[in-house]
C-alpha cells in the first residue's frame, strides 16, 4: 500500500498541471488564429477592391448618362440645363419634417390666414405675370396651365 500510494505521488508530480496544459494547448492553436486573421484580412481587401472598383464604374456611367442627357437637351431645346445647387444645411431632413409637424399642430389664426392668403396671391400673380411674358416670348402658350394652377389655389381656399 505504501508503494502503491508513492507511485500515484510520482505520477501526479509528473502529470503536467492544469496551466502548463492550457499553456500547450494555447501555443498550438494560436498558429492557426493567426492563420485565420490573415485569410479574413486578405479577403476583405479583395472583397473592399471589387466594390471599389464596382463603385467606380457605376461612377463613369452616371457620369457618361448625365453628359449624354445635357447633350440631348441642348439639342433639344437649344439652351444649356441649369446646374443643381445642393443646399447644404445643417439641419438634417428629420428636423425639418419634425419642424412642419409641429407647424401643423398650431393652426393659424383666421387673421394669419387672411395674410397668408393676401400674400399668397401676390406672390402667384407675380410669378405668373413674369412667366406668362418670358414664356410668350418663346412663344409658348401657357394659359391652360395658369388656368390650372387659379382652379387649384382657389380650391385650397375653400377647404381651409
Amino acid at each position: 500500500m505504501n508503494q502503491s500510494i508513492q507511485t500515484l505521488v510520482e505520477a501526479s508530480k509528473s502529470q503536467p498541471t492544469h496551466q502548463q496544459l492550457s499553456q500547450e494547448l494555447w501555443n498550438s492553436v494560436q498558429p492557426i488564429l493567426i492563420a485565420q486573421r490573415e485569410l479574413a484580412e486578405i479577403q476583405h481587401n479583395t472583397h473592399m477592391a471589387l466594390i471599389r472598383n464596382m463603385v467606380e464604374a457605376r461612377n463613369k456611367d452616371t457620369q457618361a448618362e448625365i453628359k449624354d442627357i445635357k447633350e440631348a437637351l441642348t439639342k433639344m431645346t437649344g439652351t444649356v440645363p441649369a446646374p443643381i445647387v445642393e443646399d447644404d444645411d445643417d439641419q438634417d431632413d428629420a428636423k425639418k419634417g419634425e419642424k412642419h409637424d409641429m407647424k401643423k399642430f398650431s393652426r393659424p389664426t383666421p387673421r394669419q390666414k387672411l395674410t397668408q392668403k393676401s400674400e399668397h396671391e401676390k406672390k402667384s400673380s407675380t410669378t405668373t405675370a413674369e412667366t406668362s411674358v418670358k414664356e410668350k416670348e418663346k412663344g409658348i402658350d401657357e394659359t391652360p396651365n395658369i388656368q390650372a394652377d387659379e382652379e387649384v389655389a382657389n380650391k385650397k381656399t375653400v377647404q381651409n
